[in-house]
């Protein structure tokens, strides 16, 4: 049996709120709130856009780019006319986000598009679900800790981070192997976990482990990475061929009784792999912070860490002004679309951006 959660890393950047949830120092869960983006729960004034074509559905204009969809059900809504959406699904690739219909009263005073209500904080959703469990919440910079603090009616648990580097650091660290397609398994065996548009698929292989062990060994995995990939969808589970392998579709479910996002281990397919449904809820980790094709870090992900990369070296280095070097793409996302992040990250002095053609994506440069 895994070990339950018992803590849980917040940090804010110029733009966005990374949290994450551990038991020990295993990474449960992470979560990216990006400013700039229409987050699951929050609700909004948006404004009703054209018909979707060949469909009941509206575009509707939420203030965040692309525009979202409403189903309408039949209700009759007017080219230009306000009303109350929650975000039910956030945008994934070109796809706006997908909306319902909001019980909530627009105020008068309040224009369209805008946002009426956050998205629920998922620290609270944490500590709602773990309670007692959560021995510690660790937060930076000071203003963020205070906040929680604030939020939680001065809760002991909240503790403001003030060692060397980040409090991400190790998390990082987590994320990136939770980037890559394979992971080990105890005893000298793997995961190789591969994701498209129409599925996921998981192969295991024994390496110098036995076919039981690690047919054993990946249940207990695969639960793990499917909540912290937050892989959804039709996910197919290619066991190593031995006998009896109904207890391992037992195991799979046992392991991902603890997952809080609906996941269906529907059993075994004619051909011995195990058949799992999980609801889609949000975006998986690889659509969050990567490009698709090829699968590197997308220029979003790389202008966040920017941003946080020039401001860790402006407080440690004490520097009033800095210049960040990026390539030309990452640049103009700072300087358009990312620019209320930009700003906020000059809330730390002068920041001049440089565009250097020569610097593949992910390089950065603070100076």
């Amino acid at each position: 049996m895994t070990a339950a959660p018992d803590c849980i890393v917040v940090s804010r950047g110029p733009g966005e709120t990374r949290a994450a949830l551990l038991a020990g120092d295993r990474l449960v869960e992470v979560i990216h709130l990006r400013d700039a983006e229409a987050q699951p729960g929050a609700i909004y004034i948006g404004r009703v856009g054209e018909r979707v074509t060949g469909s009941n559905d509206v575009f509707i204009d939420i203030g965040i780019p692309p525009h979202g969809v409403m189903e309408t059900k039949g209700a009759r809504l007017n080219s230009g006319q306000s009303v109350a959406v929650e975000v039910r699904t956030p945008a994934r690739a070109d796809k706006g986000p997908k909306l319902a219909r909001s019980s909530v009263r627009i105020p008068a005073d309040r224009p369209a598009p805008s946002l009426l209500k956050p998205a629920p904080d998922p620290v609270v959703e944490w500590l709602t679900h773990y309670s007692d469990a959560i021995d510690q919440i660790v937060a930076e910079p000071r203003s963020e800790a205070t906040r929680i603090t604030r939020f939680l009616s001065s809760d002991p648990r909240v503790m403001h981070y003030q060692g060397a580097g980040s409090a991400f650091d190790e998390v990082d660290e987590q994320i990136e192997q939770a980037l890559q397609p394979t992971v080990s398994l105890p005893g000298g065996g793997r995961l190789i976990i591969e994701q498209t548009s129409a599925l996921v698929s998981i192969d295991i292989d024994a390496g110098s482990s036995s076919i039981e062990a690690a047919n054993a060994q990946a249940m207990i995995e695969i639960a793990r990475q499917i909540r912290l990939r937050n892989l959804a969808g039709h996910i197919v589970i290619d066991l190593i061929a031995c006998r009896a392998r109904q207890r391992f579709v037992k195991a799979l479910k046992d392991s991902c009784a603890a997952n809080p996002i609906q996941t269906d281990v529907m059993g075994l397919t004619p051909s011995g792999m195990i058949d799992v449904i999980r609801r889609r809820a949000c975006p998986s980790l690889a659509e969050t912070l990567c490009d698709p094709m090829p699968p590197m870090l997308s220029i979003e992900t790389v202008a966040y860490r920017a941003l946080r990369q020039v401001c860790r070296d402006m407080a440690v280095r004490r520097m009033a002004r800095a210049t960040l070097s990026l390539m030309p793409a990452v640049a103009m996302l700072l300087n358009e679309r990312l620019r209320p992040a930009l700003d906020e990250a000059r809330t730390m002095g002068e920041i001049v951006i440089i565009r250097r053609a020569d610097f593949p994506r992910e390089r950065i440069e603070v100076a």
